[in-house]
């Protein structure tokens, strides 16, 4: 039997239910709801899934960002960007890039879309995103990201501050880098986005999306997808430290 039933000591509802339910999936619980006619129920537990999944979500992300804050503390930004790399470079990006090949630029967006909407995009962190044709390219827009830019804006919906300050104090870039977009102040976590843009330009020529990184952290961030490889502005190889293939070179 469903019993959502809000627990004060966080503020929102939590399943408290008999031993032998509480370990049974909310999607099937959302699914008996359904199919037994219970709206309501079926209500509270499609909201409740956000908030079941968020939790878990919230604390990977800050916990990266500390742990490349710490890593940085202890060997220097460069080393900082090698790990941050060197995990990414491998199966990540690699699978990544393979399986975008095989894609459309319509199906990325899709993809993408889906994955932004399990990121907890949005103001209400239920997955919202902004997706428009811009012409050359599709955007989408996160405000906020679901992750470097709720840590950077605080957390509204959980009230907790921003990773910037007290009590995380977590890490940016002290120097100016190329895979920090040639700026300062960028978050750690952040940087992950330069380097998804990195490694495909060194897999095959031409990043899958460059991203729309602003240092206001009031401000939406986002990502391009470009119909055509080619209209690539120059812009967004040069600030990573790369040069733009020739027309019609590299994979895409």
């Amino acid at each position: 039997m469903l019993r959502l039933i809000d627990m004060a000591k966080l503020g929102r509802p939590v399943r408290q239910e008999d031993l032998g339910d509480l370990g049974i999936a909310t999607q099937r619980k959302l699914d008996d709801a359904i199919d037994e006619g219970r709206t309501e129920d079926a209500k509270a537990l499609s909201q409740y899934t956000i908030d079941e999944t968020k939790a878990l979500h919230d604390l990977f992300c800050d916990w990266i960002w500390d742990l490349l804050t710490q890593v940085a503390k202890r060997s220097g930004e460069d080393e900082m960007f090698e790990v941050l790399k060197g995990s990414q470079e491998t199966w990540m990006l690699k699978r990544t890039w393979k399986g975008f090949l095989n894609l459309t630029v319509e199906e990325r967006v899709q993809l993408s879309a889906e994955m932004l909407r399990s990121h907890h995009c949005g103001p209400e962190q239920d997955g919202g995103v902004d997706i428009t044709d811009e012409g050359d390219f599709y955007r989408m827009s996160c405000d906020p990201c679901g992750s470097g830019g709720r840590m950077r804006r605080g957390d509204p919906v959980d009230g907790t501050a921003s990773r910037l300050g007290a009590p995380y104090n977590f890490g940016v870039t002290q120097e100016e880098h190329d895979w920090s977009w040639g700026q300062k102040g960028v978050p750690y976590y952040c940087v992950h986005c330069a380097v998804n843009e990195m490694v495909p330009m060194d897999l095959g020529g031409h990043p899958l999306w460059v991203t729309d990184y602003d240092p206001d952290p009031e401000k939406p961030c986002g990502w391009r997808f470009y119909k055509e490889a080619d209209k690539i502005p120059e812009e967004y190889y040069a600030r990573v430290g790369k040069k733009k293939p020739a027309a019609g070179e590299g994979k895409y």
